[in-house]
């Protein structure tokens, strides 16, 4: 078994070790693995000689040695599956394979072996529509961890490391120092990406909700402008994205849905409008929800319109009756087995989603045809109906509806008593479980609409963006 790297190079094994590999000859085994049986290669990437630079040095960081269970005393338990983890070394399993992540020092294969190793619940499962997900989720996560190219990996170490920084206050030194510089590395490759077949699609869609997920759990993260860009990478190519895998595809509306949401405060166009209907699918970020981005998207048009227009003209007036007539009467469409693949408690979830986001729009519609302040009744049931759904879905699943923070952020617009106001704060520590940043962000743009309506301002939903604190708006 000869070795395939360099002369006067350690092998692979004494490499990640870090014991002297002495060899007779540079094409010999060496004499640890000789006298244990391993298999002798050096196939990793070779390093620059020299001294590192300042910025590329490692931070030395105490780690717990236990199993990867001590992540997990926080996460919620899942109802369909038992959490049942092995007793690991940290560096054990996949993360102690130098062939597969030699290019990650062993604080950051600690982040990925934790991620790997669980099970059930994972802080995945946070963002997938129900339970059932789980499995085909958490393996495409493992599939991204062993991708031969460094691009998607930068990107998931970035995740695992905020994650866990969520999680564990232990992990928040290392996280901090982890996440960024592989977060700057995913976005250097991200703008320098060129796209010029179906497999470069795919990376760039891991690539780009990778990182709006990275950005989502830290401070001027800037989700917008990295959906923003990845869509406007795949929009320059003409692609069919109808041929794309259902998981790809549920990575497309991650993105959609992160921008055109964004794009609903700003009174902007997003980039893509992205039509699903008529596919019979549940996505496991949006259920069955994904067709009714196309109305979000037309509302986004038709505020952009009139906001710039600084009136509502007969021909906007008429587009905007038919998006209102059209959401009125939208109804998810679930696919035959629908109810043979989930349990009673995700179906009541999944519908419970596609309410609340159909309830949005027309509460949004509401606002675009009447200003705050005035003609409030019908905008206030709409309002009670939205949280009434939060409410229902919390008691019965013990967890929130994912994708929906907009929809709870438009309907608490309406509250005005202290005391539903003191409420939808609380409510919105279970609501709004994205991130910590997510939350915080939620309740500064609350909070600055509260003090605009209590100053007697009348303003309509596309005049929002002059009434939002910036600190809300990134």
């Amino acid at each position: 078994m000869a070795t395939s790297g360099p002369t006067k190079r350690a092998c692979d094994e004494c490499h990640a070790v870090k014991e002297k590999c002495r060899r007779s000859d540079p094409s010999a085994v060496c004499e640890r693995c000789s006298r244990i049986g391993q298999y002798c290669q050096t196939v990793r990437c070779a390093v620059k000689p020299g001294r590192k630079s300042k910025m590329s040095k490692k931070v030395p960081y105490t780690l717990p040695t236990s199993s990867a269970s001590i992540a997990l005393t926080s996460f919620p338990t899942c109802e369909k599956t038992a959490l049942s983890l092995p007793c690991l070394s940290w560096n054990s399993g996949l993360a102690s394979n130098p062939m597969i992540l030699s290019d990650l020092d062993p604080v950051e294969r600690h982040f990925l072996n934790l991620m790997k190793d669980i099970l059930a619940p994972s802080p995945l499962d946070k963002f997938l529509v129900c339970p059932s997900f789980h499995e085909s989720d958490h393996s495409l996560f493992i599939q991204n961890i062993i991708q031969p190219t460094s691009v998607v990996r930068n990107a998931t170490v970035a995740c695992a490391a905020v994650f866990f920084r969520d999680q564990l206050p232990e992990y928040s030194k290392p996280s901090v120092e982890i996440g960024h510089r592989r977060a700057a590395l995913a976005l250097s490759a991200l703008r320098s990406f060129k796209i010029s077949g179906e497999r470069d699609l795919v990376t760039a869609l891991i690539l780009g909700v990778a990182m709006v997920t990275f950005a989502m759990h830290v401070a001027e993260g800037q989700p917008y402008l990295i959906s923003h860009y990845t869509l406007s990478l795949i929009k320059s190519q003409h692609m069919d994205l109808s041929t794309l895998d259902p998981s790809m595809i549920g990575f497309l509306m991650c993105l959609t849905s992160t921008e055109t949401f964004e794009c609903l405060l700003r009174s902007s166009i997003p980039t893509m409008r992205v039509d699903l209907d008529g596919k019979d699918r549940v996505d496991r970020y949006l259920g069955l929800s994904s067709p009714i981005l196309t109305y979000f998207y037309d509302i986004c048009e038709i505020s952009c319109s009139i906001r710039h227009a600084k009136a509502v003209l007969p021909e906007i007036l008429q587009r905007l009756n038919a998006i209102h007539a059209g959401v009125d009467q939208w109804q998810p469409s679930t696919p035959v087995d629908f109810l043979d693949h989930f349990t009673q408690a995700e179906v009541v979830a999944i519908l419970a989603q596609s309410r609340v986001l159909r309830l949005a729009a027309l509460l949004i519609i509401r606002r675009l045809y009447h200003p705050y302040g005035q003609y409030d009744l019908e905008a206030v049931m709409l309002s009670q109906a939205i949280i009434g759904e939060f409410e229902m879905v919390l008691q019965l699943t013990q967890r929130s509806i994912p994708c929906t923070e907009l929809a709870y952020l438009v309907s608490c617009f309406e509250l005005l008593g202290t005391d539903s106001r003191i409420r939808a704060i609380e409510r919105s520590e279970h609501v709004i479980t994205f991130s910590k940043q997510m939350r915080l962000r939620f309740q500064i743009i609350l909070g600055s609409i509260w003090n605009a309506r209590d100053r007697g301002c009348k303003f309509y939903w596309f005049e929002l963006n002059d009434y939002v604190d910036t600190l809300g708006i990134q």
